[in-house]
C-alpha cells in the first residue's frame, strides 16, 4: 500500500495545481465574489493538503483562499468550489441538489460523475490525467468558463 502513497501524492499534486489554474479562466457571477475564495472538500482527501500550500501563497482572482474539510454536506453553506473526492459516500445527486442553480463549481474525479451532474470530473485516459466539462450543469450555476480552457477539456452531456 505505502508504493501507491508517492504516486497518490502526485497525482493530488497535479489535480490541485490544475484547479488553481482553471480559476483562471472561470468567472463567477459578482454576487458570488468576495475578499475570501472559499475551498470545500467534503469529506477527507490528500488534495486538501495541496490546495492548502498553494493557498499559502497565491490568490484567486485578488481573493485570498481558504480552504477546509467538511464532514457533513449540511454544514457547506457559503464557498465558490466543492472538491468531491472519489471515495465520498454522498451521492452526486445529492450534492448537485443542495448547489442547484448556486454559483458553486462542483469538481469530481470518480468515472461517470460528470454525466450525472458535477460541474467538473478528473479521469484517468491512457495513464494521463484528464477532465471532464459538463457545460449544462455549468449553465445553470451563473458561472462562465474561458474557451481558452474549454478547448482542452472532454465536453460531456448530462444533467
Amino acid at each position: 500500500m505505502h508504493s501507491q502513497q508517492p504516486e497518490n501524492n502526485k497525482q493530488y499534486a497535479f489535480k490541485a495545481a490544475f484547479l488553481f489554474r482553471f480559476m483562471e479562466y472561470i468567472d463567477w457571477p459578482a454576487s458570488s465574489k468576495s475578499n475570501t475564495f472559499n475551498f470545500a472538500v467534503i469529506g477527507k482527501s490528500a488534495i486538501t493538503r495541496q490546495m492548502v500550500a498553494i493557498a499559502s501563497d497565491q490568490k484567486v482572482n485578488n481573493a485570498k483562499m481558504m480552504v477546509k474539510e467538511y464532514t457533513n454536506l449540511e454544514d457547506i453553506q457559503n464557498c465558490q468550489l466543492l472538491f468531491v473526492p472519489e471515495n465520498c459516500p454522498i451521492p452526486i445527486e445529492t450534492i448537485t441538489a443542495k448547489f442547484a442553480k448556486r454559483p458553486v463549481l462542483i469538481v469530481t474525479e470518480r468515472e461517470g460523475l460528470a454525466e450525472k451532474g458535477a460541474h467538473i470530473n478528473f479521469i484517468l485516459s491512457e495513464t494521463k490525467l484528464k477532465f471532464e466539462f459538463n457545460l449544462n450543469a455549468i449553465d445553470d450555476t451563473g458561472i462562465r468558463v474561458s474557451s481558452n480552457l474549454l478547448k482542452h477539456a472532454i465536453i460531456v452531456d448530462g444533467k
